[in-house]
């Protein structure tokens, strides 16, 4: 049989490069169809790699620890004993002291879900003489030390009180850059001040009291983090973002809730984002257009409903996708999405959970929100902000009722979602919640 080159997969929507965690198959062991052949880091959480291949485990060309890009070459599944002829050098793997000043911001790979809070390496200390005459020096280097440095870590120094003569940049030419700060301030050097006193002058009352003064802190942001700040900035300044909100009566939601859970075998754990999620992809399907995105110059129209439901977990967001939600009953739903969040919590999401989604869905109800405007995930044209259900009074049949409402808030990409596409998409929504058998014919 032909060398099989297996290359680095794309597991998610914005993953562009993967970290091999381990792998679970050495060199010259057998590898059948759906095995799994390593456990990669990736932006979101740990995921694994599985093989569509049968045969022997050839050559692994990015071992433990080597961060890989989409579509790099990382191992060779063959006949045993067979030549290897791989037409794509192998990744190699970086030198620590190296890696900072090698690595693209765009492609760098997120903390995974365990350890989310290690510090990045800390940039190399220099013994150098000092050569400060005054504290002013701390930040140009002194008279006798010239330093190569960005005006924000500039910046950020002084107000962490970092002594730079003793960092080396990670940037061109051995430029100080805000990541080298951050690395200082999340690995503090010998004789480095990480915390500032504050001078308010609202400390005076505390101080009076025998109070100690108040210190402020810089926290670096976990590789996580840094992700989804990357990723909403691209979002808010390349989509022009349009809003539209409605109110819903939930009266028949609720009704119709309270009837299915009594069949605890089908029905255990239904709750009201199930019927949240169901009358999205109603509405998405009566107005297609709220389901594309833009790309490349052009409108991007999906052959599926992929609802993706924005999820908490510690240190950031995961967005699991429930895949064709439209062709779903409510009870395939239930045990769809109940799957997708439980791994998605725990930190053990598939590859196939994080990637496909055509549609956002964000509910922050349960926290007694009533409404909120949502960022949308880039690559999809839109998101849902859905705030909780509230008792209140509404003008029904002519008269005035206490009566459960929700507000739910679209945003939409104004490049391709005009106003009039949004309040269609609005009114299906509602219509939907407000009478729960057009979601099922």
């Amino acid at each position: 049989m032909a060398t099989t080159e297996i290359k680095m997969p794309q597991l998610s929507d914005t993953m562009s490069a993967g970290k091999i965690i381990r792998w679970l198959k050495k060199e010259g062991e057998k590898v059948s169809r759906g095995d799994i052949l390593a456990e990669v880091e990736t932006e979101k959480a740990n995921l694994e790699i599985e093989s569509f291949h049968s045969g022997t485990l050839l050559k692994i060309y990015a071992p433990d620890g080597v961060t890989a890009k989409v579509g790099e070459i990382i191992c060779a599944i063959g006949e045993a004993g067979e030549a290897l002829n791989i037409s794509k050098p192998p990744p190699t793997k970086p030198n620590l002291i190296q890696a900072s000043s090698s690595v693209d911001p765009q492609s760098e790979s997120v903390d995974n879900l365990r350890s989310l809070k290690t510090p990045r390496v800390a940039p190399v200390v220099r013994d150098l003489p000092s050569t400060r005459a005054n504290d002013a020096d701390k930040f140009n280097g002194g008279s006798n030390v010239r330093l190569k440095i960005s005006p924000l870590a500039r910046k950020t120094a002084q107000v962490a009180n970092l002594d730079l003569t003793r960092l080396t940049g990670s940037g061109p030419g051995g430029r100080i850059i805000k990541r080298d700060i951050e690395s200082a301030l999340s690995s503090p050097l010998p004789n480095q001040t990480k915390t500032i006193s504050n001078h308010t002058a609202g400390l005076s009352a505390s101080t009076d009291s025998g109070a100690n003064q108040s210190a402020e802190s810089l926290t670096p942001l976990s590789k996580m983090r840094e992700v989804i700040a990357r990723r909403m900035q691209e979002s808010v300044t390349q989509a022009p973002h349009f809003y539209l909100t409605a109110t819903i009566d939930m009266e028949e939601v609720i009704k119709l809730r309270e009837t299915l859970i009594k069949d605890e075998k089908r029905f255990a754990g239904l709750g009201y984002n199930h019927f949240i999620v169901k009358a999205c992809a109603y509405a998405l399907v009566k107005e297609p257009t709220v389901n594309c995105a833009y790309r490349d110059g052009a409108i991007y129209s999906p052959g599926a409903v992929n609802i993706g439901i924005i999820t908490a977990i510690d240190g950031g967001l995961l967005i699991p996708v429930v895949k064709n939600v439209d062709k779903l009953s409510l009870s395939d739903l239930l045990f769809e999405t109940k799957a997708l969040l439980e791994r998605a919590r725990s930190g053990k999401p598939l590859a196939a959970d994080l990637s496909g989604g055509t549609f956002s869905i964000s509910n922050m109800g349960m926290f007694d929100v009533e409404n909120f405007t949502a960022i949308i995930n880039p690559g999809q044209g839109g998101i849902l902000a859905v705030g909780g259900i509230k008792e209140e009074p509404a003008a029904v049949a002519g008269e005035i009722k206490l009566r459960r409402r929700m507000k739910g808030t679209v945003s939409v990409d104004h490049r391709i979602i005009d106003g009039v596409m949004a309040a269609k998409f609005m009114r299906n929504f509602k219509d939907a919640l407000e009478n729960p058998a057009l979601m099922f014919i």
